[in-house]
């Protein structure tokens, strides 16, 4: 009955020309169906309300349900609805999820489905296509929603139990064997009084009751304000082990920053990555100030589960520019996939500017060995991060 119109339209001509009475009530009939149809689903599809609800961040590994509630806010009921909503297929094998329901006047109805959270990344959910028509199949209404929400899966994250770093600003929240620097934040104990000990460091509740002068003890501290540089341009990976070198090297960022947010010390991200949620006219690079707190940390995982490579983006450029985020005495985490020329004269750059400089390299052109000398040579740690497994050396 797709031609249905069509058809009374005829039918009305042949009524008209031979004017049998049968015919007009026929004709009647299909046009009331015809009409009434139409009316029944627009209205009932009109009162239609469609809703999704999951849970927008995972990690790895984890299985999201997602719910859709269909509410038919009508007094009609919807006699048959069948809905399709594409899906990633990184979340969901088949990538859809396909459903037929009716809906009563007034009813509400429950859908469910699970996604499994395979690969980090950032997942738009849809879009979701809704059919409905009249019993007799004589109207069908088509309805099309672009949009139904987005999946963020953040990076594996490796529990790191140390992390070498040094820095050069006192008075931090990790405590450190060199006495250089004191917290007077952090008391550990008393002892007497010696020449030149200040005066604002005395303990004068034990100094009134041993009857001598008594100073606090402070534990030595340094806070380590680190801001991690990675490097995403593609054309700086092999072109052999550019996915899983990529890859690593955002696990090897995340395992960090975490492990920095989780001893409450400042922490930032810079990138020359490309991030499908940045708007036309923004900066080309990404770049997250150091900043303390769970909030932050949230903020980086978010940027490393949506990142993505990137051409022409030289990632030299990017730390030269984005020194100005650090403050002097803080830590240059350097996570690129091969040291060249270039990018050694900028970590240099950085080291007389008054930074902390480590350098670990994921996809090396030439022996690491070489690598790893010639930054001894200026000071700089380097590491090599060529498997997950590489990543004990700071557990």
């Amino acid at each position: 009955m797709q031609h249905l119109l069509a058809f009374i339209i005829a039918f009305f001509f042949i009524a008209a020309f031979f004017r049998i009475d049968f015919f007009f009530y026929i004709l009647y009939l299909l046009f009331g169906i015809y009409f009434l149809a139409g009316v029944w689903v627009d209205r009932a599809m009109k009162g239609l309300r469609v809703s999704h609800a999951f849970e927008e961040r995972a990690f790895l590994g984890e299985r999201i349900p997602v719910t859709i509630r269909l509410e038919n806010r009508s007094w009609l009921p919807i006699l048959w609805l069948r809905l399709h909503e594409s899906l990633p297929i990184q979340l969901k094998t088949p990538n859809f999820y396909r459903c037929i329901v009716s809906l009563l006047p007034k009813e509400t109805r429950t859908l469910s489905y699970e996604l499994t959270c395979r690969r980090r990344g950032y997942y738009p959910l849809g879009p979701m296509f809704l059919y409905s028509g009249d019993v007799f199949g004589v109207r069908q209404h088509e309805r099309a929603l672009d949009r139904v929400g987005a999946l963020i899966v953040y990076p594996q994250i490796v529990p790191l139990n140390r992390f070498g770093l040094a820095a050069q600003t006192p008075f931090g929240d990790i405590a450190t064997k060199q006495h250089l620097y004191e917290d007077p934040a952090r008391i550990i104990g008393v002892r007497p009084y010696q020449s030149g000990d200040s005066l604002r460091h005395i303990h004068w509740k034990t100094t009134a009751a041993t009857g001598s002068l008594q100073v606090k003890r402070f534990e030595p501290a340094i806070s380590l304000e680190a801001q991690i540089f990675l490097n995403m341009n593609r054309d700086e990976y092999s072109i052999h082990r550019y996915i899983a070198a990529s890859e690593l090297a955002i696990v090897t960022a995340a395992s960090i920053a975490h492990f920095l947010a989780e001893k409450r010390q400042k922490v930032g991200l810079c990138s020359n990555g490309l991030d499908p949620l940045a708007e036309d006219g923004e900066e080309p690079y990404i770049a997250l100030p150091p900043r303390k707190g769970r909030d932050h940390l949230m903020r980086i995982l978010d940027v490393l589960a949506r990142i993505q490579l990137a051409e022409k983006r030289p990632f030299v450029e990017l730390m030269r520019l984005a020194k100005l985020h650090l403050t002097w005495g803080g830590t240059a985490i350097v996570i690129t996939g091969h040291a060249d020329e270039d990018l050694f004269n900028a970590m240099l750059f950085l080291q007389r500017s008054g930074y902390y400089v480590m350098l670990i390299v994921m996809d090396p052109r030439e022996p690491f060995n070489l690598i790893q000398a010639r930054a001894q040579t200026v000071g700089i740690n380097a590491y090599h991060i060529w498997q997950e497994s590489d990543l004990d050396v700071w557990r």
